[in-house]
């Protein structure tokens, strides 16, 4: 029986489950976002440090999509270290190891001699970001032209073979220290060069025999992108403007790589040599072969080529 004096607003409710469910997903979706308000932060801080050690351990972010930009905008585009082994031409140490532009990215450290590397040099070549063998201002190796001991060149075998690249210019170790019968890059580096020298009946190393020309170097490889927008150096209207060419030196070569430019000489143009060819395919990193020993009098190729071996 009803009593007037119970509250009647006392009385309990009857438990239909609705708003208990509600509030519990309500809750659920609090703990959720509030502990993003946590979370979150330490996401980004953790991708803020990761980002910093990896910038100032030399990895190459300015390429990362969205962000490779703004990047590179804080930290400085990334630093390779290249080791010069030999004596490169004046034209190449100014116009290319000297050149600010170039020193932006590219840390050179200057002509070191060949046999300094007798002694422990896969210890040492590995620091390097690549290699490039250039002896063309050298005189005699060892009572031998353009010879490196036999340490550096199974240095270099290992280099490559772990990925990195390596960029033999002109005739450039084709002969190996205490071995004379070791002539040719065949037989300095084995069958991963692109690369050898031509026979012939003298007993006279061809590759020590100098051809200096004035050419034009000409892209040549047809499916060239590495390349592509370069085809010739000097360009036509600068020949017409008085630069038929440039002065080069080359070497009698066979090649069995993709030939991505040549040379043709300009007194006569049916000579062409092979300028800039590479190992076709191989495990490992990349040797790659320039023929003549001016290679700073084409500083837009070889920007593109320092690309490619990084």
């Amino acid at each position: 029986m009803f009593d007037g004096s119970q509250d009647a607003g006392s009385a309990p409710l009857p438990d239909l489950g609705g708003d208990l469910g509600m509030g519990e997903r309500k809750s659920f979706f609090q703990k959720i976002f509030s502990k993003s308000e946590t979370i979150i932060p330490i996401i980004l801080i953790v991708i803020l440090l990761l980002i910093l050690v990896l910038a100032f351990s030399g990895w190459d972010y300015s390429n990362v999509p969205l962000v490779g930009g703004a990047l590179k905008s804080v930290f400085g585009a990334k630093t390779y270290n290249v080791l010069i082994i030999g004596q490169p031409s004046p034209v190449s140490m100014d116009y290319i190891i000297g050149n600010p532009d170039f020193r932006k990215t590219y840390k050179f450290s200057l002509p070191m001699a060949e046999d300094s590397f007798t002694r422990n040099p896969e210890e040492r070549l590995k620091t390097y970001d690549f290699i490039i063998l250039d002896q063309t201002d050298s005189g005699n190796n060892y009572g031998l032209n353009k010879a490196i001991p036999y340490q550096l060149a199974e240095a270099l075998k290992s280099y490559v073979a772990s990925g990195k690249s390596l960029i033999i210019v002109g005739n450039s170790a084709h002969r190996l220290a205490g071995n004379p019968d070791a002539d040719g890059w065949k037989a300095v580096f084995g069958d991963i060069v692109p690369g050898d020298c031509q026979q012939n009946i003298s007993r006279e190393s061809p590759c020590e025999t100098p051809i200096p020309i004035i050419g034009i170097f000409e892209n040549t490889y047809v499916n060239n992108s590495l390349f592509a927008g370069i085809d010739q150096i000097p360009s036509q209207s600068m020949r017409l403007a008085g630069t038929p060419g440039l002065n080069v030196t080359v070497y009698p070569i066979n090649h069995n790589g993709d030939e991505w430019f040549s040379i043709k000489e300009v007194k006569n143009p049916a000579h062409n040599y092979p300028a800039i060819i590479v190992n076709k395919s191989m495990l490992g990193g990349k040797i790659i072969q320039i023929t003549f020993g001016e290679w700073g009098l084409i500083p837009n190729v070889m920007h593109r080529l320092f690309e490619y071996a990084q």
